[in-house]
């Protein structure tokens, strides 16, 4: 066997390596569910987002994958002892590194921007709100029903909307009141003091708080993931290098 030509450390390595890179497998799996998981938020919410963070979630997928397949030359070249395989395992290890620091800076970067443009976005979505149809109508009811919100700051943003100048309307969406029944919403701003039927919080504070948890732990998922493959690839190297001492001395 294999393993009976290795001495007590580098069989130790070895088998560390297989550790690793199971912990590698996983990690490409969990960066598939983080990927799918915010490509399906900003999905659902892509008429707030203009669709432009779609990409990196379906770069997180991608790099997952590609975690999937780099694990396989790892635990190939582990158990095979094959010099080669390891040696590509600790290159494509480097460089998905290098990738994921640059997801991550993006990531960071891209945030204060996406703040900027969200509530610009959800002011002048409000003016097409109205086809129960459109998926504008359908993204605003979706987000004011799931965070118990109304409008961008405040109820008082639909006040200066087609849909809230409406004279059959003069009020907010059903989506905003605490028990939703058909026109609920409705003759709301002819009122004097705040509604106690609605929700009078808007909900850009709510959404962005949404962005910045799933931001949040993408990013600390790409910078555990690097520390995990700085290691991965320095084991491997250890393993190279007792691998080919041994045929040396054979």
């Amino acid at each position: 066997m294999a393993d009976h030509n290795l001495s007590c450390g580098p069989l130790t390595i070895k088998y560390l390596v297989f550790f690793f890179n199971l912990l590698f497998f996983l990690s490409g799996l969990a960066l598939i569910i983080m990927g799918g998981i915010a490509q399906g938020f900003f999905s659902s919410y892509m008429q707030f987002f203009d669709g432009k963070y779609e990409t990196p979630a379906i770069g997180l997928i991608i790099l997952g994958s590609i975690i999937l397949v780099i694990s396989f030359f790892g635990c190939c070249g582990a158990k095979k002892e094959n010099v080669f395989m390891l040696r590509i395992f600790a290159f494509l290890m480097m460089v998905i590194l290098v990738l994921e620091f640059a997801a991550a800076i993006t990531v960071a970067i891209l945030r204060p921007d996406i703040e900027t443009l969200l509530k610009e976005n959800m002011n002048k979505t409000m003016e097409n709100y109205g086809d129960d149809k459109s998926l504008v109508t359908k993204a605003w009811d979706d987000l004011q029903k799931k965070h118990d919100c109304c409008g961008t700051s405040s109820y008082r943003d639909w006040e200066w909307t087609k849909y809230g100048q409406n004279e059959t309307v003069l009020g907010v969406p059903d989506s905003c009141c605490m028990n939703i029944t058909s026109q609920c919403g409705y003759k709301v701003f002819p009122e004097h003091g705040t509604p106690s039927n609605i929700y009078t919080e808007g909900c850009y504070t709510a959404l962005t708080e949404s962005v910045h948890r799933n931001l949040g732990a993408i990013i600390g998922g790409l910078v555990f993931l690097a520390l995990l493959q700085m290691i991965g690839a320095w084991m491997s190297c250890c393993l190279i290098r007792a691998v080919k001492e041994r045929y040396e001395i054979l």
